[in-house]
Order: C-alpha cells, then structure tokens, then sequence
C-alpha cells in the first residue's frame, strides 16, 4: 500500500479521532464561533499588511533604508509569537473572548500610533508591543486552537476556515491601503484602519461560550496518543515543529513582505505589485480551504510535506520571473502553496498532543513561525540593501524550506513505519 493510502487509513481510523463512530462534538453554534473567528482575523490580521503596502513611502518619509522599515513587520511578528504563548495559555483556562476583545483594542491603538510617529523607536513599539504582543497575539493562536475544541470530524476543515482569515485580510485590505495611501497619505490610512477596528468588539460576545467537552476523547487514548503515533514524547514532538515551521516561514515570508517592492524594482507599478500580492492571498484563501479539507482525509503530517514542497519551488520560481504575467502566475501558485502550511501545525498538534494545553503549545510553535517570518522579512530587506535586488533573497527562502521538508519528511515516515497494523479480516 502506498504512503499517502497507508496515512488516509491511519489518520481516519485513528482512535482518537474515530470516523466511524456515530457521536460527534459538533453543532451549529460552532460554525457560529467559526463566522466570527474568521471575521475578527480578517479585519485584525491587516495591521500586517498596512505596513507593507507603505513600506516605501515610510522609507522615503524618514529616509530608513528597506530593512529598517520592514523591520518594523518583523517586530510585530516577533512581539505576536512570543505573547502568543501567554495568550493560548491563557485561553486555555478562561476560553477566548476576554483575550480576543483586549487584542483588538491594543491593535487598534497600536495602528493609530504607528501612524502618529515621529521616530523609529516609537514606529517599532507600536508594532512589536502594541500590534504584536499585545494586540494579534490575543487573536490569531487562542480563535485557532479554539476552534479545534469545536470539530472531531472536520477540524481541518473549520481550521481552514478560520485561518483563511489572513489571506482574505491581505486580499480585501492591500488593495483598499494602496488606493486610500495614494489619495490621503499612509499616516492618515494608519488612523482610518485603526478606527474602524473598534467596531469589532461585539463580536466577541459570540465568543463567550465554551466549546464542548469531547466524549470521544479519554484519559487513557490521551496519555497513549503520542506513543502511538510518533514514539515521541510531546515535548520532542513540539521541538521538532518549532524548528521546521521556522524553515517554511523564512521562506514564506521574503515573497509576501516584499513582493510589492519586488514588482515594482522590476519595473511595474505599485498598483500592479499590489494586484500580484492580493491575488496571492486570494489563491490561498481557496486553498487553506481545500488544504482543510484534505487534511482531513490524508492528515496534517502529509498535508504540511506537499505544501512545503510546493512552496519551495514556487518561492524559486520568484527569482526567475521577469514578466508582470509570470508574476501573476507564480503568485497564484504561491498562494495555493502555502496556504495549507500553517494550519496543518495546529492540525498535527491537535491530533498528536494532549487537547489540555493545546493553546499554550500552538503558541509555542507559532512563536517560532514568527521567528521565521521575521527572519524572512529582514532577509528580504538585507539582500537587497546588499545587491539592489531580491533573487538571492528568494533562494536563501528555498534553501530554509528545505530544512522543513527534511524534518516533516522524518516525521512522515517515522508515521508510516509506526503505524497501526490493520487488523487481518
């Protein structure tokens, strides 16, 4: 039997996860907390574009070099990771909805003051401490994990759902920026967006109910899950996707924090550069929905493995393109690659790890997604600070997937040699 058959029928008769059992945690309020989780991180999740969009007007403003300015979304994301950790463990004990609304608060203001410097220092800490550790790392890790509580049968697929948010957020929001930075200036975009954000806070009485406790899942098929899976304890397991996920994220991260530069060096507008980057997200919105549904079909392990894989060549592919219509293309082949990268992390820990901690542990591991992100933005800026181009940017992302392919490829067949025999008929 072939790999990915042999996962299909390990992960679907898993006995944690039994398919074939008639009893379900799932209900309609729970797409309920889906809509909302996903419209909260949709409308939140644009502080991390607005600053891309603007990325040379702040530059040419103050008179920073790129890796200045885009060290600023560096920060943001490192400022997220590590307040992540807090802020699933948090979750974890008094459910989402007090973390979910103090993110959106801080977020806001933390885009009103952004937009209000005068100097770097207060641009970055209102991006690593008041957009980052304070404000997303409240939304994105806790609605995630959450919603994980919500699904047996279609986790990967709410999951997917909800962690589309992002690629709708870089879809309806860059174009919007880049239209209202070119009429009013980015300081005033800053305020606007900020503004707007306050309006969320209702939402987040959705959230105030707790997800069912899972009937299917006991003590015993718990404390037994990750022998059984991995031989691995779960503090090893957690290590190891620390490592690879900075490696998919590095390489993730140099194409969507400078890919408007990117177009625009090349030639093209910033209103083409922003058509390419929209498009990207708009393909990954699609796929983080198809990568949902497969994932619950094959398993998080095999779904990470071919979208990494797919990432790396189409991240290669970006240093080769020289045509406005071969970036289109290699956007939209970027964005259905990646797409499924980040929530199959939460997908794996979820069914590998105790259900107990699982906020604390997605933020663990996201903090290390935020490392790669970061290191990937000031990659992106360095290089080019260094060669007055992006190619060598884009094939030191390349060689950094390979050290997540690497890792999630041990960890697949280390699946497939552990797997569950199946009873003989």
């Amino acid at each position: 039997m072939c790999l990915w058959r042999q996962h299909l029928f390990d992960y679907r008769n898993n006995p944690v996860t039994d398919h074939s059992k008639p009893t379900t945690i799932e209900s309609t309020y729970g797409w309920i907390v889906v809509f909302v989780s996903f419209t909260i991180i949709a409308m939140c999740a644009s502080s991390y574009y607005i600053t891309i969009v603007s990325l040379k007007s702040i530059s040419a403003e103050f008179g920073w070099p790129r890796s200045f300015t885009s060290s600023a979304y560096s920060i943001l994301f490192l400022g997220m990771g590590i307040g992540g950790i807090f802020m699933g463990w948090w979750s974890d004990r008094i459910g989402v909805a007090l973390p979910a609304a103090i993110g959106i608060v801080i977020t806001a203001i933390g885009t009103i003051v952004a937009g209000t410097s005068q100097g770097f220092v207060t641009f970055l800490i209102a991006h690593g401490i008041l957009m980052g550790l304070l404000g997303n790392s409240a939304l994105f890790v806790p609605l995630l994990a959450n919603i994980t509580h919500w699904f047996d049968r279609r986790r990967g697929l709410a999951v997917g759902i909800v962690a589309t948010g992002q690629g709708v957020a870089g879809t309806i929001w860059i174009p919007v920026f880049t239209q209202i930075t070119e009429a009013v200036g980015w300081r005033t975009t800053f305020l606007y967006y900020g503004v707007f954000l306050f309006c969320l806070l209702p939402a987040t009485l959705i959230l105030r109910r707790r997800p069912p406790d899972s009937k299917l899942v006991t003590t015993s098929t718990v404390s037994g899950r990750t022998v059984n899976a991995l031989g691995m304890s779960s503090s090893l397991i957690v290590g190891l996707l620390s490592v690879a996920i900075v490696g998919c994220c590095i390489s993730m991260a140099i194409p969507t924090v400078h890919l408007v530069s990117h177009v625009t060096d090349l030639g093209f507008t910033r209103v083409q550069g922003a058509e390419v980057v929209a498009l990207t997200l708009a393909c990954s919105i699609v796929s983080r929905l198809a990568w949902g549904w497969i994932s619950d079909r094959i398993g998080g392990l095999l779904t990470l493995f071919i979208g990494s894989f797919l990432q790396a060549f189409a991240v290669f592919l970006f240093a080769l393109a020289q045509d406005i219509s071969q970036l289109y293309l290699i956007g939209m082949f970027f964005g259905f690659a990646f797409g499924g990268i980040v929530p199959a992390y939460t997908i794996i820990m979820r069914h590998l790890l105790p259900p107990t901690s699982i906020g604390m542990r997605v933020g663990i591991v996201l903090l290390f997604g935020t490392i790669g992100m970061a290191l990937g933005s000031w990659i992106g800026g360095q290089f080019f600070d260094l060669n007055g181009h992006y190619a060598y940017a884009f094939l030191v992302g390349v060689g950094a997937n390979i050290v997540n392919l690497v890792i999630i490829g041990f960890l697949n067949i280390r699946y497939w040699q552990l797997r569950p025999k199946p009873e003989p008929a």
